[in-house]
């Protein structure tokens, strides 16, 4: 991905409100606070199918069969990494690369990454609770072709290196994060009863392809047949301000 696209792209994870029907986009913040970009990209990630069984065994047997009860909603499990020794940068303008990037915070005389500091900002977006919405937020991960709706399951952090006065300089984050559809949504994909209209949209700083399709049509695995229709060679890199045209979604990528 780095030599095809030229950037290393980072995971993504913002607040946003899914649609509670199926003919209703959902709304991804642009909000700088309702959007945080991960330091390291994980180097792997658990995706976790639980299916729950009852077990009615009667009196004198060994065994019992398995009757189906219901299925949990897919978790994906991820560690994060915050370093503030000044060994790994932050995430940078200039194409997040370990050298050069390490370079360009020197130079941009930009205030040192603080290990707590990330961490609180990443916990308020994660776990923080929104008055208004009486909850924590609702999630979107969004890295290369994985886009993810979610809520945070779970998190802890564990720190690992200190400054000779206890101050942490490096952590890593252990987060559970379980998918999250709205039961209106869920039963008219189910049904897989799809809006038949050509979209158009321009591009916004941080759009993917993926994440376009997700917002169009509920499902980010049509970016490959969006790249086809627009005829985007290199379909990671999208350009601000240019116009994508999403087609009917009756016009599904090949399997």
């Amino acid at each position: 991905m780095f030599l095809e696209s030229g950037k290393l792209e980072k995971m993504t994870i913002r607040a946003f409100r899914p649609r509670t029907s199926a003919s209703e986009a959902p709304q991804v913040s642009d909000s700088p606070v309702d959007t945080y970009v991960v330091q390291v990209n994980p180097s792997s990630y658990t995706l976790s199918h639980l299916l729950n069984y009852s077990y009615r065994q009667g009196q004198g047997f060994s065994s019992s069969d398995a009757v189906y009860s219901n299925s949990e909603p897919v978790t994906l499990q991820f560690d994060f990494l915050f370093d503030g020794t000044g060994v790994v940068p932050a995430p940078s303008e200039l194409g997040d690369v370990p050298l050069i990037g390490a370079i360009a915070s020197a130079l941009s005389g930009a205030e040192p990454y603080n290990v707590m500091t990330e961490i609180n900002k990443f916990n308020t977006l994660v776990a923080g609770f929104v008055g208004a919405e009486h909850r924590p937020r609702q999630l979107l991960l969004a890295w290369g072709a994985l886009v993810f709706p979610c809520v945070l399951a779970s998190a802890s952090y564990r720190f690992t290196l200190f400054k000779p006065d206890g101050t942490p300089l490096r952590a890593v984050a252990t987060c559970a994060f379980r998918e999250r559809v709205p039961d209106p949504v869920r039963a008219a994909e189910e049904r897989r009863s799809s809006p038949d209209l050509t979209h158009v949209r321009e591009v916004k700083e941080g759009d993917t392809l993926p994440l376009l399709s997700y917002q169009i049509y509920g499902d980010a695995m049509f970016y490959l047949e969006v790249a086809r229709v627009n005829k985007l060679v290199n379909f990671r890199r999208l350009r601000a301000g240019t116009r994508v045209t999403l087609p009917p979604v009756e016009k599904r990528p090949a399997k």
